[in-house]
């Protein structure tokens, strides 16, 4: 998937351990809230398959190649354009991430990638001040496109457009249309996330291949996204 496949790639390392200012409590088992590769092909409607074992640790987990304007621009818009940043969670006590990425290129199907991932927070209150922030800001970038470069010498521009920004009770998603400068197809990627419990989850569905006519969103990410909700809300 364009987006965190290519910029996560450009994460560079920053110090920094997950905040926590409550009473010891039990650890939730983030790896359990992630969704397996069968979770995430069925709510693909395709075979993925996962990448390795996934990232799960402090904030410093999360994807770091994107900082301000100068990675991509407006950077407040970025939440709703690619999962996960770093950037967009750190204004959160944040106690733990963790995230997974799935994919299947190059063999035709509708979706090529899912990427989900889980938050922890200090504390539920915490996790529901920043949903409810989330929710302000991707309304506030509906229509607008988010501009990055990639570091090439094709100096490639991607274009993220963000649409349809929709809020369900405890979901929020969207359409984000992808484009670039080099002339390739523009493509969907649907964009969902929950809050549940002290955990944001975050699930973002790249919709490239078949026809035209299948290239379209059809709500997987949010499908995906109420799935590891319930995974949440079981581990309480």
């Amino acid at each position: 998937m364009v987006g965190i496949a290519m910029l996560a790639g450009c994460t560079s390392t920053v110090d920094g351990t997950a905040a926590r200012k409550d009473p010891v409590s039990a650890v939730r088992d983030l790896a359990a809230v992630l969704p397996t590769a069968a979770d995430a092909s069925q709510a693909a409607g395709n075979p993925l398959a996962d990448n390795g074992l996934p990232a799960i640790g402090g904030i410093d987990m999360l994807p770091n190649g994107i900082r301000d304007n100068n990675d991509a621009n407006p950077i407040e818009c970025l939440g709703p354009a690619t999962p996960f940043m770093r950037v967009v969670y750190e204004g959160g006590d944040v106690r733990r991430a963790g995230w997974q990425e799935f994919t299947n290129f190059g063999g035709g199907q509708t979706v090529s990638s899912v990427d989900a991932g889980v938050i922890e927070f200090a504390t539920e209150a915490e996790a529901q001040r920043m949903f409810d922030g989330f929710v302000t800001q991707w309304k506030a970038c509906e229509g607008k496109t988010v501009r990055s470069v990639l570091r090439s010498p094709a100096n490639t521009e991607l274009y993220q457009k963000i649409t349809d920004v929709k809020v369900d009770g405890s979901m929020l998603s969207a359409t984000v249309i992808n484009s670039d400068n080099q002339g390739d197809t523009a493509f969907p990627t649907e964009r969902a996330i929950g809050v549940a419990a002290d955990c944001v989850v975050d699930v973002d569905v790249a919709v490239t291949g078949g026809a035209q006519a299948q290239r379209r969103p059809a709500g997987r990410a949010v499908s995906l996204a109420a799935t590891m909700q319930h995974a949440v809300n079981q581990g309480r």
